[in-house]
């Protein structure tokens, strides 16, 4: 039977059993791994990714491991470092992790308010400059922000968070999984293009000839 004591006692662990198996693998000499995002469209039209981490051990491919798309095993992998097989690649994951960062603050003011703020955001910025974003920024639409005016109205804390959940996506990039700034910043532009295409659904109203 399993003690109280033992759960003090126990030394903490890398997070998930997947991942303390990952970085113990990584820790060996001569092994490295990719991640590759794919999507599946199910038979009521949910679009769901799933992720493929492929390990490659003194030159040699290891079995391909396959799971549905998690956020938590993908934060892990960027800490680790691993890369996805492509860049194309990397913007459809870094877009998969721009929507969980941004899921808290889609919770807390709600759709509407947080498309406003975004759209907002991303219209100030010279992110419009990029043909990716701007051709979907072109058909996204949402009514102008109410703001209550202070330095922590729901406007400023809501622009605020959406801010830090980009930056720190840029972050990840660059320090984490190590691209420099000229490969990184072309991978953020596709993987906020692709994330504002999903969430203003852009792409699936072209499809049914609703542009």
């Amino acid at each position: 039977m399993t003690r109280l004591d033992e759960f003090f006692d126990k030394p903490a662990v890398w997070g998930h059993p997947r991942l303390q198996n990952w970085k113990a693998r990584l820790d060996r000499p001569k092994v490295t791994a990719t991640l590759q995002v794919t999507k599946q469209e199910s038979e009521f039209g949910q679009v769901q990714p799933e992720m493929h981490v492929q390990f490659t051990e003194d030159g040699k491919l290891s079995p391909l491991e396959s799971l549905p798309w998690d956020d938590y095993l993908n934060a892990g992998l960027i800490r680790l470092k691993v890369r996805s097989v492509s860049l194309e690649n990397e913007a459809e994951r870094f877009a998969l992790g721009l929507r969980a960062a941004l899921r808290k603050a889609e919770r807390d003011f709600g759709d509407g308010y947080f498309n406003a703020v975004l759209l907002e955001l991303i219209k100030d910025s010279d992110l419009t400059r990029h043909k990716e974003i701007a051709e979907v920024v072109k058909h996204a639409y949402a009514n102008a922000p109410h703001r209550e005016g202070g330095n922590f109205d729901r406007h400023t804390i809501c622009r605020e968070l959406i801010a830090e959940a980009i930056g720190g996506r840029a972050k990840e990039l660059t320090e984490e999984v190590g691209y420099p700034p000229g490969v990184a910043k072309p991978i953020m532009v596709s993987a906020l293009a692709h994330y504002l295409d999903e969430r203003f659904t852009v792409s699936s109203r072209r499809k049914l000839d609703l542009l």
